[in-house]
């Protein structure tokens, strides 16, 4: 778990656990269930997340990579010269 799903979590327990008590019940209960929902949705989402993450991590370096190449193939096969071929 990342820290922000950690601290959901014990957001959420600690709210819950207040409201039990009786002690703020209308303010505790309805902020413990806002932050379990909240938990609940970034776990869920968490793999994706760093799915989505090594991906964008990813892109910038393939860019470079497909630019060298295409740099590269233009160098060693140079382009014919601009001058119309001769009709036969």
């Amino acid at each position: 778990m990342t820290k922000t799903t950690k601290f959901l979590l014990a957001v959420s327990l600690i709210s819950f656990a207040i409201s039990i008590t009786g002690a703020l019940w209308g303010l505790f209960l309805p902020s413990g269930a806002i932050s379990f929902g909240l938990f609940m949705i970034s776990k869920v989402m968490e793999k994706e997340v760093a799915l989505f993450d090594a991906e964008q991590r990813l892109k910038p370096s393939l860019s470079e990579k497909n630019a060298f190449a295409s740099q590269r193939s233009q160098q060693t096969h140079p382009k014919a010269s601009s001058s119309p071929a001769p009709a036969r």
